[in-house]
């Protein structure tokens, strides 16, 4: 471990700031650039949230829901990458709960400032050079490190956003890329199945089904979910 300025260090396996869930998965990153490193991953069951960008009235509270139970079960820290909508509310959540969360990054900026001293930042890259044109792949890359360093994935609600998807062959989004990933590296991965109306939503119900048929099983519940979860990793 080195320092790169006096927030940001650079990390390898071999240092103990460095997540061990993430060690195991065989594309782990030969480097992590951690800002504000509080996380003590000694003593700790970290959980990876994700879902839309574009959250209904009903994923924003579910998401709360889902994060308060599981910091109230001891699944923490809570892992996301950041972005607006269900990912950014997670850490929202845990932070009210004075919780530490980790935020993974595409890139870390050298000029990042500590906005919230809860979150941990993390990122392979340095937002330096040409790092613009590299975003598009750093931001899919990134999704492998959120689930990579977490026990389970959990998704509260999951909506098509954005059209442009399509051009890739799916119809969803970075949590179908999440949901991937966590499926090769053999981490559980949960949905919560949306309420009748809402699954009359076509955007929302043609996502949800993609995520299901990429391996996500589907709870009822906040409760089923902790209950499934806790038999996964073996709690």
């Amino acid at each position: 471990m080195r320092a790169i300025d006096k927030l940001i260090m650079n990390i390898t396996p071999d240092d103990r700031e460095y997540p061990p869930l993430l060690r195991e998965i065989p594309d782990r990153p030969s480097r992590l650039y951690v800002f504000n490193s509080i996380i003590d991953w000694s003593n700790s069951m970290p959980i990876a949230i994700a879902g839309t960008r574009e959250p209904t009235s009903y994923g924003v509270a579910l998401t709360r829901k889902v994060v308060t139970a599981l910091i109230d079960e001891g699944f923490k820290p809570i892992i996301s990458g950041g972005a607006r909508g269900i990912d950014r509310i997670a850490l929202r959540v845990s932070a009210t709960y004075n919780e530490d969360g980790v935020k993974v990054l595409p890139c870390i900026s050298l000029s990042e400032d500590i906005y919230d001293s809860t979150i941990e930042k993390m990122s392979e890259h340095l937002c330096t050079g040409d790092w613009q044109s590299r975003m598009n792949s750093w931001l899919v890359m990134r999704n492998r490190i959120v689930v990579g360093m977490s026990y389970a994935l959990v998704i509260p609600e999951v909506r098509i956003s954005n059209p442009e998807w399509y051009e890739y062959g799916v119809a969803c989004c970075g949590t179908y890329h999440a949901v991937k990933k966590a499926k090769e590296y053999e981490r559980p991965v949960f949905i919560i199945t949306p309420p009748q109306d809402l699954l009359r939503v076509g955007d929302i119900k043609e996502a949800y089904e993609l995520i299901v048929n990429a391996g996500a099983e589907s709870v009822g519940d906040v409760q089923e979910l902790i209950k499934e979860l806790k038999h996964a990793v073996k709690r």
